[in-house]
Formats: structure tokens, C-alpha cells, sequence
């Protein structure tokens, strides 16, 4: 069966001449780096746009690969002249990675990550990852993690609506400023992070959960993940944060009963 490519809609248009640039790893060269740069590709824009350089960022990448050559091994058919990014389905390559991943670390790819070609003048780019996302960098720190990134925890400095579980433990709910018809539009990119959940323990207020928004191939769901933990429960649709406190308060209820056992406050 040959693969089923479709285009991405992107917000920006790559320039149809100057080639990339693709950032890989993490290594910082020097102690005066900072933080570590993403791995990204750069492209400069087009200039009906402005010109100036994009950057795509990648949500949970799980392999990176470039060639060189004006005719990739895929039937890309552009519909306008502007499209260059595709998400490729029954990818042969996300399959092979999808068997590696699963023999080695049981972790699958086929339901959450896709295969993406970013095409240029005689370059292309292909990436297997759950989402993308795309920023113009500071053109002084261009290789500086983006700022206000979708995947970012939420500022602290948006209002926090206090509740207090059955258990004891006092904890805090952010929602995203972003409005709804935004968040669904950038969710067919990269999740969205729609709620924070925050614990209050011994008077500090630390993220402990997240909701996040994914939309692909019109089907929209919001997962709740716990840092190192993974998914916690999944639901259909746009959610409130109602639709995800049975299973929050089933973790809080561990949390206080931990506290308990040792002999701490809740």
C-alpha cells in the first residue's frame, strides 16, 4: 500500500531556494551557551512574508534525518506552491521505529507520532514526533528555546482558583488565557497545554499535572499527564477541567496518604 501523504497547513512559507538548517541535540559548546538549544530546524522565510528566519520545533521527537536532493523517494504533490511541510500515513520508516521503540523501550509510535517531510529547493527534512510547532527566533539568540511555547509549563503569573480535596491537601488550577477556537486551530500542530494543576504542600504551589489539547485528522482529545508519570486519563473533545478531577483526586488522595504514612501534614 503506498503511503498517504497529506500537507500540513503551517503558518509561515519557506523560502522556495535557500536550503535549512538542522539543529540536533543538546549539548551545550561552551558554559556561557546557557540553556540548551533545541533541536530545530531553521529556514529562512518567504519573502512575501517578510523574509527573516522560522524555526520548527518538534513535541516528543523521536528520530531526525536530512538528504540532500530536489526529488524525494515520496510522490509529494503540492496542491499550491506554497506547501512544504507533510505528515506522511502507513509510514514504512514510523513503522521501523515503531518496532525498535516497542522491542527495546515498550514505547509505541503508531497511535500518537507521525512522519513529517519538510520539503525545500533541493533538501528535504523528515521527522517522526507527536506534534511540531513553528516561532520566528530572536535573530540575537536564535538557537534560545522559544519563548511562550505551547509545550511550557503556564506562567505563574495567571490567576489560581484554590480548592481543597477531600483528602486535605489544598491545590490550585491554572487555565490557559488562550481562547478556545485558538487553542483547537494551533492544536492540529502541537498540544496545547489547556490546565495546570498545581500542589500546595508545606506552603510551596508546585505543578504536579497537566491537560493538554491534540488535534489530528479533525479529531480532537486532551490527555492529563504527570511529569515522569505519563497519562494519566483521556477524554474526547474540548474539556473542562471537571471532566479530569476524578482521577486528580484520586492521585491527591495517594499524595495525602503518603504524608500520612510519613508522618507529614497534609
Amino acid at each position: 500500500m503506498a503511503p498517504i501523504i497529506r500537507p500540513v497547513g503551517v503558518p509561515h512559507v519557506a523560502d522556495p531556494v535557500l536550503p535549512p538548517r538542522l539543529v540536533y541535540g543538546e549539548l551545550p559548546l561552551s558554559s556561557r551557551d546557557g540553556d540548551r538549544p533545541p533541536t530545530a530546524l531553521y529556514y529562512e522565510r518567504a519573502q512575501g512574508e517578510g523574509g527573516g528566519l522560522g524555526r520548527v520545533t518538534f513535541e516528543e521527537l523521536d528520530a531526525v534525518r536530512a538528504a540532500r536532493g530536489e526529488r524525494p523517494p515520496y510522490d509529494l504533490r503540492r496542491e499550491t506552491a506554497g506547501e512544504w511541510v507533510f505528515s506522511m500515513g502507513d509510514s514504512p520508516w514510523l513503522r521501523e521505529r515503531h518496532e525498535y521503540e516497542t522491542r527495546h523501550y515498550d514505547t509505541p509510535l503508531l497511535d500518537a507520532y507521525q512522519h513529517y517531510v519538510f520539503l525545500f529547493h533541493d533538501q528535504f527534512v523528515e521527522a517522526i514526533a507527536q506534534g511540531i510547532w513553528f516561532d520566528t527566533p530572536d535573530p540575537s539568540a536564535p538557537m534560545a528555546p522559544p519563548a511562550g511555547h505551547p509545550l511550557d509549563a503556564l506562567p505563574d503569573t495567571l490567576p489560581a482558583e484554590t480548592h481543597r480535596s477531600p483528602s486535605g491537601i489544598e491545590w490550585e488550577l491554572r487555565r490557559s488565557p488562550d481562547p478556545a477556537a485558538d487553542l483547537l486551530r494551533w492544536s492540529e500542530l502541537c498540544s496545547q497545554h489547556l490546565y495546570q494543576f498545581n500542589l500546595v504542600l508545606d506552603g510551596r504551589s508546585s505543578p504536579a499535572a497537566s491537560v493538554w489539547l491534540r488535534s489530528v485528522h479533525g479529531v480532537s482529545r486532551c490527555r492529563m499527564t504527570r511529569p515522569w508519570a505519563g497519562e494519566m486519563a483521556r477524554r474526547d473533545g474540548l474539556v473542562q477541567p471537571e471532566d479530569f478531577f476524578e482521577p486528580w483526586e484520586g492521585y491527591v488522595g495517594e499524595v495525602a496518604a503518603r504524608r500520612r504514612q510519613m508522618g507529614r501534614p497534609t
